[in-house]
């Protein structure tokens, strides 16, 4: 303790940050542990072929609903922690799919073409990935197993932590 007292206040806002971001970490990291789905993330692929584009690489899985408030307040936030992913990690939009006039208009304003395409994932889906909270976010290694998961807004420095430490797990 005495130590603490000692060190400089930049010393100790850096070791709070440090702290801060290793415990979500962690937290991130078990929580993805803990989620091992029956059902693959390739099920929602419209095409065996885009389905088979997927695999081999790391991918980010973003599971949000049209009602939900945060995921909509997180959306710009999230088109800035998507500039952070690197080239080879795959990002799905995995909207839930429920039969309300907002989720309709989504699904049908969407062109083939779109930069992140949004994918519909049932009830039965939701539940095999543990989706129980808006915003979700999985991060799934090369062989589509998932490493980290996290409920919420994420910072942008968490996400590309996350992104980065896929390469290695």
């Amino acid at each position: 303790m005495k130590i603490w007292k000692q060190l400089p206040y930049g010393w100790k806002v850096v070791s709070a940050f440090v702290f801060f971001f290793s415990t979500t970490l962690c937290f991130a990291y078990f929580k993805g542990r803990d989620t091992n789905p029956g059902v693959p993330i390739e099920i929602l692929a419209t095409t065996p072929t885009e389905a088979n584009s997927w695999k081999g690489h790391p991918k980010v899985v973003y599971f949000w609903a049209t009602w939900c408030t945060i995921c909509k307040a997180y959306a710009p936030l999230l088109e800035a922690n998507l500039k952070f992913l690197p080239k080879s990690t795959i990002f799905l939009s995995v909207l839930e799919a429920e039969d309300s006039e907002e989720t309709k208009d989504i699904m049908t304003k969407l062109t083939p073409d779109a930069k992140h395409p949004i994918y519909a994932a049932d009830y039965r889906m939701l539940k095999e990935w543990r989706i129980s909270a808006y915003p979700t976010t999985v991060f799934l290694n090369e062989e589509g197993q998932v490493v980290f998961s996290d409920t919420g807004i994420l910072s942008p420095i968490g996400f590309w932590l996350r992104s980065f430490l896929l390469r290695f797990f």
